[in-house]
């Protein structure tokens, strides 16, 4: 027995951009795997800094921060481009994929470069609140640079996600997940998260893609680096 349903709303745009983006973007995957056991400190920092007023790290949230800087040093992964012209963003407007019933809305978060972790966490909670209740602004939708996508509280361990158009590169969040490395010379158990960024060969080449990649697993395993705490 089959059920015929027919793609409308929300699902009917999704599978109408998505085919868009297929047919736009010669898109390449890299993968990275990033040690998370600085990270999880420092998110439990932020965590006892921001109790008293309510205000809740995630990981995305520090991840938006990160990509922030790594792309003002990396500005081609934070443009868009029509086939003829690179219009390359001053401002990082960091898009995050919410699942929302029949489908997924990509809300952003507006000059992420300039905004506090705190202000960050306040912004995104707004944004997936409004999409989950389907009362985004026009603005919350329009104008994004850059998507993080998340399935690691799925525990999916690598996936190659689609690029959100007119950007040029999407990165996909993995589960976090014990692993054997080695370190020092020495088998040790460390907390491993795979990272993947799809880009836009047209304008970012593998070289600079893996150079965008490098910088975010640096400052994942090295917290302390950043400033804005």
């Amino acid at each position: 027995m089959t059920r015929e349903i027919e793609a409308k709303g929300i699902r009917k745009i999704i599978a109408e951009r998505m085919l868009v983006s297929w047919h736009t973007s010669p898109r390449v995957s890299y993968s990275v795997s990033a040690d998370t056991t600085n990270l999880k400190q420092y998110r439990e920092e932020l965590n006892l800094k921001y109790m008293a007023d309510g205000i809740k790290v995630t990981y995305n949230h520090i991840l938006m921060k990160i990509c922030s800087v790594v792309l003002k040093e990396f500005p081609y992964a934070n443009s868009s481009f029509d086939g003829r012209i690179i219009t390359v963003h001053d401002d990082v407007n960091i898009g995050l994929a919410v699942s929302v019933e029949n489908g997924l809305m990509v809300p952003n978060v507006k000059k992420v470069q300039d905004k506090s972790v705190a202000e960050v966490v306040l912004e995104t909670d707004r944004i997936i609140q409004g999409a989950k209740t389907m009362k985004l602004k026009y603005d919350d939708m329009a104008g994004g640079t850059f998507t993080i996508t998340n399935l690691g509280m799925f525990g999916v361990e690598s996936f190659s996600p689609i690029i959100n158009q007119p950007e040029l590169a999407i990165l996909g969040v993995n589960a976090i997940i014990d692993k054997p490395v080695v370190l020092n010379g020495e088998i040790v158990i460390r907390p491993m998260m795979t990272l993947n960024l799809v880009a836009d060969h047209r304008v970012v080449d593998g070289v600079y893609a893996a150079k965008i990649l490098a910088g975010i697993k640096r400052l994942i395993e090295n917290p302390e680096m950043m400033a804005w705490k």
